[in-house]
């Protein structure tokens, strides 16, 4: 019997976040990875850190966002000296814009989050901020706070910085389900033989559902397929996130990431024609010398859904030894640092913090038959 305190399944942001904050509480943590660290849904994402503009104050994500936000100059901090991973943290700033017909109700969100340092620019105030966008932008919310990283090396980070913390990354291991003890979790069945732990946390992202035991759980998550562009930077290059109506642009080196659709369309993970043509069209829409600009290329990554779009963090209802960290949707990256400290809380200290009641995998456990 091979034994460890806990066994994270999925070597994304989320599980090694989660990883790395346990092995910095001294838990003794084994990562589970079917392929290699970072690969998937963290590898695709754009990186935004932008909790505001995600939801303009609105909402239970917010003060989860905000919370997770504030984390990441600390934390970035430490996992870069401990892994040797720079994950290229920056305070970039975010525009978000408004046409005609979207100004008045955008403006009075920005009165509102004043609070939070933003504040509403049109006329010349936004065209000192960003000179190239299009003449319909007539204002524009300006949130100072929010800023991007680059979401694979920030997940490569966290793995670096957990296995020097005594964590043990097992890639290229697939789970196949869970090794029940009567009623509660006790391990996990791979394709290297049975593993076994005092606790097991699902961070499976997309795939939670193959390896979640079927009718004895419920945890609907379901991958949402986001396709996603990089183009050749204009020169100067953007200094900070503009996000419009149908697309939202993330500077990086001498490029910019324009995403990301959203398409239920199973594990699918192939670019298509229309996809591709409705992120060139929004870039364009923003700032129209993006159309001079060089196609460098297109990927696509699987987000995983849930069906009020909050992920399931916490135990598992009727699965005693079984915590669950998945169903992110878009914020996968921004609550990664969040994330591993509430479960790490959970696990060592059977605490979890206030705001994520609106994520409590409970809301969604079947009745009784």
């Amino acid at each position: 019997m091979r034994s460890h305190d806990v066994i994270v399944v999925g070597g994304g942001v989320v599980g090694c976040s989660v990883a790395f904050a346990l092995a910095r509480m001294g838990a003794s943590v084994l990562v589970i990875e079917r392929d290699r660290i970072g690969v998937h849904a963290s590898r695709a994402a754009a990186g935004m850190l932008a909790p505001i503009a995600e939801s303009l104050g609105e909402g239970p994500a917010f003060p989860m966002g905000l919370e997770s936000l504030d984390l990441f100059p600390a934390l970035v901090d430490e996992i870069r000296e401990l892994s040797g991973i720079d994950p290229r943290y920056t305070k970039s700033g975010l525009l978000r814009v408004a046409e005609a017909n979207e100004a008045d109700a955008l403006r009075e969100r920005a009165v509102i989050l004043e609070a939070h340092g933003c504040e509403w620019l049109d006329g010349d105030d936004l065209r000192k901020r960003e000179p190239r966008l299009a003449p319909q932008v007539v204002g524009a919310l300006w949130s100072p706070r929010e800023g991007h990283v680059d979401a694979f090396l920030l997940t490569r980070a966290y793995a670096g910085a957990a296995a020097r913390r005594g964590a043990q990354l097992r890639l290229g291991t697939t789970v196949s389900g869970l090794l029940w003890e009567g009623e509660g979790v006790r391990g996990v069945r791979t394709s290297a033989g049975e593993f076994y732990a005092g606790d097991v946390v699902l961070c499976s992202g997309a795939w939670t559902g193959l390896v979640e035991d079927g009718a004895r759980l419920s945890l609907p998550v379901e991958p949402v397929k986001g396709q996603m562009i990089a183009l050749e930077g204009p020169a100067p290059n953007l200094q900070c996130i503009v996000w419009g109506r149908s697309c939202y642009l993330v500077p990086r080196d001498s490029s910019v990431r324009v995403g990301a659709t959203e398409e239920r369309a199973g594990f699918d993970v192939r670019t298509t024609a229309a996809g591709i043509s409705e992120l060139l069209s929004g870039a364009t829409r923003l700032m129209p010398g993006f159309g001079e600009c060089a196609f460098q290329e297109a990927w696509a990554g699987l987000r995983p859904g849930t069906p009020d779009q909050l992920p399931l963090i916490g135990p598992v209802p009727g699965a005693p030894g079984l915590t669950v960290a998945t169903g992110h949707y878009r914020n996968g990256v921004l609550l990664s640092a969040l994330t591993g400290l509430a479960v790490a809380d959970w696990i060592l200290a059977a605490k979890l913090p206030p705001e994520l009641r609106a994520c409590d995998p409970a809301r969604f456990q079947r009745p009784p038959a």
